[in-house]
């Protein structure tokens, strides 16, 4: 798929087992984290330390990575903090509709 120019997205990262086994093997360009860790992860040190680990695996995959789901200033504030690349929730923009084509 690279060949043809796509790139390759993992949705979910840190959701489960097996999303953290599978980065290795795919080697992804883009490593979505999900909103579970990034949920309240300015109030509980154990989630940082989960993004802090998602970082330096992304790093060395590689990967940018997006933070999916931050709902307030404090979230966003940590992920700043922890030098996350992209981020999107409903504290940036409310989601849009879709469109039928």
């Amino acid at each position: 798929m690279r060949l043809m120019g796509f790139s390759i997205a993992m949705e979910d990262t840190g959701a489960g087992y097996s999303s953290l086994s599978i980065i290795s093997e795919i080697m992804p360009d883009i490593i979505k984290i999900d909103r579970s860790v990034i949920q309240n992860i300015d109030k509980n040190s154990v989630k940082e330390s989960m993004l802090q680990g998602l970082m330096l695996i992304a790093r060395e995959a590689g990967s940018l990575v997006v933070a999916e789901g931050i709902e307030n200033k404090e979230e966003a504030s940590e992920l700043k903090r922890n030098n996350v690349e992209l981020a999107q929730g409903s504290f940036y923009a409310r989601p849009a509709a879709l469109v039928k084509m």
